[in-house]
């Protein structure tokens, strides 16, 4: 509660300065974590906002992000033999939307800035999973379906790079290191298979990821 209020504080008392106020500039982004606890060894973010106005260092953001992953299937065996095939899969993926509020930090000018985004989020998070039985033709049958969400809010923290590659006044990129407390593994682990005796695992606490983003000002660009 008291870092949700410190973020309204400093992004809402800061709009007072709008004698300095540029108009919005939007942007979108994806980002590329890397961590073993799902399939690929990775899990995504596609994000979709706004630069609301930029004060001296001080450019402010909204936005939303949307992330995904997916874990890996854990088999079922009867026996020791490793070419048997299992008996039955689990399966499970999650997903997080969440709003994020980042009083950004920009030092630089139009071609090139470092950036620093500490980012505060509130959103939902959801696990589904499956519990799939061989049926003896090449095919597994669906057996349990669970679901679990839950409300979230967390911290995550950028820092990158931000410049003009095309030589176009109203485009920009920025390029970053980001680490997010987002938590996957708890909801993963929530979804209740207890009748089959297993839980689902899998998922993270956090991750260390990269990101890149395109900045668009559309009203100099009209």
């Amino acid at each position: 509660m008291v870092g949700r209020t410190v973020v309204f504080v400093i992004f809402f008392v800061s709009c007072l300065n709008c004698l300095a106020q540029k108009h919005p500039v939007f942007y979108g982004g994806f980002e590329y974590y890397r961590h073993t606890g799902f399939k690929n060894d990775a899990f995504y973010n596609v994000n979709l906002g706004s630069q609301v106005y930029q004060w001296k260092f001080f450019a402010p953001e909204v936005g939303v992000n949307f992330h995904a992953g997916f874990i890996p299937d854990r088999e079922f065996d009867e026996g020791p033999d490793p070419n048997t095939i299992p008996v039955a899969l689990s399966r499970a993926s999650f997903t997080s939307f969440s709003i994020s509020l980042a009083p950004k930090l920009k030092f630089g000018n139009e071609e090139a800035a470092l950036v620093l985004i500490p980012e505060y989020n509130i959103g939902k998070r959801t696990a589904k999973g499956n519990y799939l039985v061989y049926n003896g033709n090449e095919r597994y049958d669906l057996e349990q379906k669970e679901t679990y969400s839950e409300s979230q809010n967390y911290w995550s923290f950028a820092a990158g790079i931000e410049g003009q590659l095309l030589n176009v006044d109203h485009l920009w990129f920025s390029f970053y290191l980001k680490y997010t407390l987002l938590d996957s593994k708890k909801v993963i682990q929530s979804l209740d298979f207890s009748d089959y005796d297993f839980k689902s695992n899998g998922g993270s606490k956090d991750g260390y990821g990269l990101g890149i983003r395109v900045y668009y000002d559309l009203f100099s660009a009209l």
